[in-house]
This record gives C-alpha cells, structure tokens and sequence, in this order.
C-alpha cells in the first residue's frame, strides 16, 4: 500500500532518540505505506527538515530529546516553515501540554508506544 500526495509518495520524518522506538516507528509508518527518514535528535531532524531532499510533508518528533526538547524543535521547524506540519509524540501528554503544543503550532500528538490505527488516524488527521 503506497500512499500519495500530489503524485508523490508521502514523506514523514521520524524524530526519537530512542532506537528501539526509531526501528518500530519506521517499520509501523513503512508498513502504512510512507517514505521515512528517521534522525536521533532534534539538530539531525532540523537539517533533513532543511535540506527537503527529499520533500518532507510530515514530521513525528518526540517530545523528550537530548540538548534541544521537542517544543524548542517544533519552535524552529514553524519559524522555518510555518506550514510544517508536525505530530508531537510522547509517553504520556496532559492538557496543559497538548494546549502548549497547539498554541505552538503542532499538528497533532499521539502517546507511545505507537499503535498502528492511532498512528494512521493522526497521521491523515495532520496531512488533512
């Protein structure tokens, strides 16, 4: 199953310092049918964004992440690109979180580990 955009196969890069949920990720959004790059932390994840070769139309990033956090990534993806859209993701989100996220311009959050039904939901969610 490939999924397509425009004529392009969709492009999620997948954000986690954790390898285990880096491998799982990937096979999960691989299995849905999406394109994936996947980087250990934010700078990596900023670079690929950056360097759209190819075209990223999605980001998945973790909230915790060593030296730079998840929000202050997702602060420089929307600077960069305001149109970025980007799933944060996370053990456990409260409230007070999930609304920081949104007034910060996430597209999105899902809780770990992944589910494969919740994924794809927030995933088409996102990508409207």
């Amino acid at each position: 199953m490939q999924l397509w955009m425009a004529d392009q196969q969709i492009t999620v890069l997948l954000v986690d310092d954790d390898p285990q949920v880096l491998s799982l990720g990937q096979e999960l959004l691989e299995h849905l049918g999406y394109q994936v790059l996947v980087a250990p932390d934010g700078d990596q994840a900023l670079d690929l964004y950056k360097a759209k070769n190819p075209p990223i139309d999605l980001v998945i990033l973790d909230y915790l992440l060593p030296r730079r956090d998840g929000f202050q990534v997702l602060e420089q993806l929307r600077q960069f690109d305001p149109q970025a859209k980007v799933i944060m993701a996370s053990g456990f989100f409260g409230q007070a979180e999930i609304d920081q996220l949104q007034a910060a311009g996430a597209s999105g959050w899902i809780e770990k580990p992944y589910r494969i039904n919740k994924l794809e939901e927030r995933i088409r969610k996102a990508l409207g």
